[in-house]
């Protein structure tokens, strides 16, 4: 037995890579993605709109009146998400939903509806570990999915004596790590859409509270998150969260403290590069170690076929062409 699952992503990003993340997830199993555009008049829209199993909204002031309860886009992006996938959870015509962001991919080890069908019985959601990219140093990277990935420490972490594992394995980097990943350890989830299931963004709740719902924790599916596609992608990330208003997020510490770095290098594209190659880009004997501690997946990911074969075409996936879609996006950028 097997059971249907969709995806729902509140996205803002170069049109690419949300078309990369839709062919992916309908070429490996999911019925249906839920497309919510943060903007409006996202000309993605229209290269959404002749993919089958795709569900496009504009979230425009109509939308969020319809949506928001104060009937205006509210001004926590984390609230959007919250509120566009609890949208996509009623209108969903399959068993599940999973809730991702545009730059975050499933790899599936064997099927996942069939776990999903097992996984029911229990009542409760499934979890995903996440898997965060990174660049082998010196490695060419002729696409935006190439490299490898680390693997979060969460499930290590566990101690009563005083001794901070992360600190042993990643010594002076581990400040800026959370779990030994730059961006979240929490990873994402898949709830059932025929219950009293709320999706949020790292997990789910029960009825209407916040109750959390309880957590099977996936053994056929890992969560790959490129936390910054490029270099200009990751640094837009850190300008992003700099310049947000801390009443409506909490950032949490080790984002403070790549924040801080990026402060006191801004104007220094050397430094920049050299931040990125630090925290990104390790080299064979970082590798090594990864790979000793059990902390480096490196799987034969490489989506533009199973894209290809679901759009009928490839979008552009160098760097280059992402860099300059994201510099026509945010002309801010340095």
């Amino acid at each position: 037995m097997s059971h249907t699952w969709a995806v729902v992503m509140t996205a803002k990003e170069p049109a690419q890579l949300v078309l990369a993340n839709v062919g992916w997830h309908l070429g490996t199993g999911a019925s249906e993605v839920h497309v919510y555009l943060d903007d409006p008049e996202d000309p993605v829209a229209d290269l959404l709109q002749d993919v089958p199993g795709v569900f496009a909204t504009r979230c425009d002031k109509a939308h969020w009146r319809a949506t928001a309860p104060g009937k205006r886009r509210p001004d926590s992006h984390r609230k959007r998400q919250g509120l566009n996938a609890e949208q996509a959870m009623a209108r969903a015509g399959t068993d599940w939903l999973v809730h991702l962001d545009a730059d975050e991919f499933l790899w599936q080890d064997r099927p996942l509806g069939a776990e999903m069908a097992a996984v029911r019985e229990l009542d409760c959601e499934l979890h995903f570990a996440v898997h965060e990219r990174l660049f082998p140093r010196d490695a060419p990277v002729p696409q935006i999915f190439s490299g490898a990935f680390r693997t979060s420490t969460k499930a290590l972490n566990r101690r009563t004596d005083g001794i901070d594992n992360d600190a042993v394995i990643f010594g002076t980097l581990a400040p800026v790590l959370n779990n030994g990943v730059l961006a979240h350890s929490a990873g994402k989830h898949a709830a059932p859409t025929d219950s009293d299931f709320r999706p949020g963004l790292h997990w789910s709740y029960r009825g209407k509270g916040r109750d959390r719902a309880q957590r099977y924790h996936s053994t056929s599916t890992r969560l790959l998150h490129f936390d910054g596609l490029t270099r200009l992608h990751w640094l837009s990330k850190l300008i992003r969260y700099r310049d947000v208003n801390p009443e409506l997020i909490k950032l949490p510490l080790h984002r403070l403290a790549q924040i801080g770095v990026y402060q006191d290098i801004a104007g220094d594209p050397a430094a920049l590069a050299e931040y990125h190659r630090e925290l990104r880009e390790p080299d064979a004997a970082a590798l090594a170690r990864l790979r000793t501690f059990g902390l480096l997946f490196e799987p034969a990911f490489d989506p533009a076929p199973t894209i290809q074969r679901v759009l009928g075409y490839l979008p552009d996936l160098t760097p280059e062409t992402f860099d300059a879609d994201l510099r026509a996006r945010l002309p801010q950028l340095p």
